[in-house]
């Protein structure tokens, strides 16, 4: 069960207006934060006071209505000041304080924008600044100097405190149509506005789109709770033309979906993950996890002959998914058969690697404790004692011991690993086989980038002692190492309540991210740049200390070429080793093991 983690200043931000709402059931849709990162506690609390005072799912509605033009986002950004009017009217009375921190919050405005340089104010939307000027102007009594037709729409922003759900949505419709052009009523799925610009101006008009709408999104930052998934929701961070919509790219999910089978985790769920994740540097990227173990070819599958699809007939009925799905079932049956071929060495290896794993593993052995009548109590069990009388409400020491600790193994399924594959099937097959004889659940997954897709397939669940599902493992596409990286930092924290104390992520890579993908603009940089090179591998390697703040003992098994070595050394550390044959594999490892087992390789 994928959930939503708030870290940081959107820790802040929800708890600000959880506070303000008087409840704590519910994600909230917004989050308000400064041009800094900072989380805006005023706007966080009008938020809140929206939620208590007026039906947020009703104005969540409406605003997913709008749709993703530049002109909604203006039309948005203003609306908000309205919104912020009405509630201010309505607690004000319960909550004399507002008005200081409406204050500070007008006087924050303007210590902002002094600071602005002149390229800082041209990114700007001039609509939406000239409203919030007049709106904390107003606040601190002093004057601002407007033209006639913004003075007049910051007097339409008034909403008075009297307005209910159905009075503010109504003023929101009307400012929409009269002032905006954009055609109101709330529920409906409505048409956005298209500006169609062509050749070199179309390039230099959506880049800078992209950054007006970064400037005017600051205001109330579109976050989505996971509920969001109707036509035109927004999601946190996503640029204008990049942002998740469900209906923006069917066909591609649909070619990712037959390619792989169908994603492990509900629609809801993956919104959670998508809107925490694709951000900044993935901002334009989705995320698709998927069962990579075999069950969707069935038992026939394996007697499809190694077909060679260079000489096929152009012809051909086969789609371009099934003759994928075809190609994945040939490269499963070569990995079983360098697997046979070589299967005394890989033995050999396995039974290598289990007994070092054995020894070092013995040295981090748990206690299991035992139910005892005394002892250290148990807080969630401690009422039994006075109810049912029950005296074994307490933990013991005992003899029993187990190993505490879960293994994640990760495979770089990109086309540059596409001449090792069978070698890269059975390296992760010794692994799976030498942990589990030992008893460490071990889940073996693999990752590559398509069509904006980063596809995790899940080959070995923990549950599965045979390890067959691993020879499935299949190399095509690209690989955004830094995403990938942060999905199971994320999927790996969101189980640490059923799993094991301590938690080990092993990657077998060439350290060598790549994808198609672009990094879209930002702060610093005003256009698009390549995900490559030494933006890739940095992105990687802050992926890589995330995890092990958190907890997660991440290493990497380095299979690939020399000139890669210094990139695998800045995204790993010391954590890593280099292996040239299976002939010293197991050594190797089990020296990796222990290194990542120690404490200095966590944080």
């Amino acid at each position: 069960m994928i959930r939503q983690h708030y870290t940081g200043s959107s820790r802040r931000a929800v708890n600000v207006i959880w506070n303000a709402a008087g409840r704590y059931d519910f994600d909230p849709p917004f989050l308000a934060f400064f041009p800094n990162g900072d989380a805006d506690d005023y706007f966080n609390l009008v938020i809140g006071l929206a939620a208590k005072w007026l039906d947020l799912d009703r104005l969540n509605a409406f605003f997913e209505g709008l749709g993703l033009s530049n002109t909604a986002q203006e039309a948005s950004a203003v609306l908000w000041l309205g919104i912020e009017n009405c509630v201010f009217q309505k607690e004000l009375p319960d909550r004399p304080i507002l008005a200081q921190l409406r204050k500070e919050r007008a006087e924050a405005f303007y210590v902002y924008s002094a600071g602005l340089s002149r390229q800082q104010m041209m990114l700007q939307s001039m609509k939406v600044f000239d409203q919030e000027q007049a709106r904390w102007a107003d606040v601190l009594g002093k004057k601002a100097v407007l033209s006639p037709a913004a003075v007049s729409l910051s007097k339409e922003l008034m909403f008075p405190g009297d307005l209910d759900t159905d009075g503010v949505i109504r003023e929101m419709t009307r400012i929409c149509e009269e002032r905006f052009r954009l055609r109101g009523g709330y529920g409906a799925e409505l048409p956005y506005r298209k500006i169609a610009v062509r050749g070199l101006a179309d390039a230099f008009a959506r880049r800078f789109m992209k950054r007006e709408l970064r400037s005017t999104d600051l205001l109330i930052l579109r976050k989505g709770s996971g509920n969001g998934d109707r036509k035109g929701s927004i999601q946190l961070g996503h640029r204008i033309g990049q942002a998740h919509t469900s209906g923006s790219s069917e066909k591609d999910q649909s070619y990712i979906r037959d390619c792989f089978g169908p994603c492990l985790y509900s629609d809801r769920e993956m919104r959670i993950l998508e809107n925490a994740l694709c951000t900044g540097t993935d901002a334009a990227c989705r995320l698709w996890i998927a069962d990579g173990s075999g069950s969707r070819h069935g038992g026939a599958a394996a007697e499809v002959p190694d077909t060679d699809h260079s000489v096929m007939d152009a012809s051909s009925a086969q789609s371009q998914e099934r003759l994928l799905q075809q190609e994945q079932e040939n490269q499963r049956l070569r990995n079983v058969r360098f697997y046979q071929d070589h299967i005394f060495r890989i033995q050999e290896n396995i039974r290598d690697l289990t007994a070092q794993t054995d020894t070092i593993f013995a040295s981090y052995m748990n206690d299991l404790p035992k139910r005892s009548r005394r002892g250290r109590i148990d807080a969630e069990k401690a009422w039994r004692l006075p109810v049912l009388s029950d005296p074994d409400v307490f933990w013991s020491d005992s003899d029993i011991t187990e190993f505490s600790v879960t293994v994640d193994l990760l495979l770089d399924a990109s086309q540059s690993r596409m001449n090792n594959q069978e070698m890269i099937a059975s390296q992760a097959y010794i692994i799976a086989k030498s942990f589990e004889s030992c008893g460490i659940p071990v889940r073996v997954s693999a990752f590559r980038s398509l069509r904006g897709y980063t596809v995790l397939q899940r080959l070995k669940p923990y549950k599965d002692k045979k390890c067959k599902g691993i020879f499935q493992y299949y190399a095509g596409g690209w690989n955004r190492d830094g995403l990938c990286l942060k999905t199971m930092d994320y999927l790996m924290k969101d189980e640490q309540e059923t799993m094991a104390s301590r938690r080990i992520l092993l990657v077998l890579t060439d350290a060598s991210p790549n994808d198609s993908m672009q990094a879209p603009p930002d702060e610093k940089h005003l256009f698009a740049r390549e995900y490559e090179g030494d933006l890739a591998v940095q992105d990687a390697a802050d992926a890589v200390r995330q995890l092990q703040r958190d907890g997660i003992r991440t290493a990497a098994i380095f299979f690939g070429a020399s000139t890669h070595l210094d990139n695998v050394h800045r995204i790993y550390g010391q954590n890593y080793v280099r292996i040239r044959s299976l002939s010293q594999f197991s050594d190797a490892v089990g020296a990796l093991l222990k290194r990542a087992l120690e404490d200095r390789g966590a944080a």
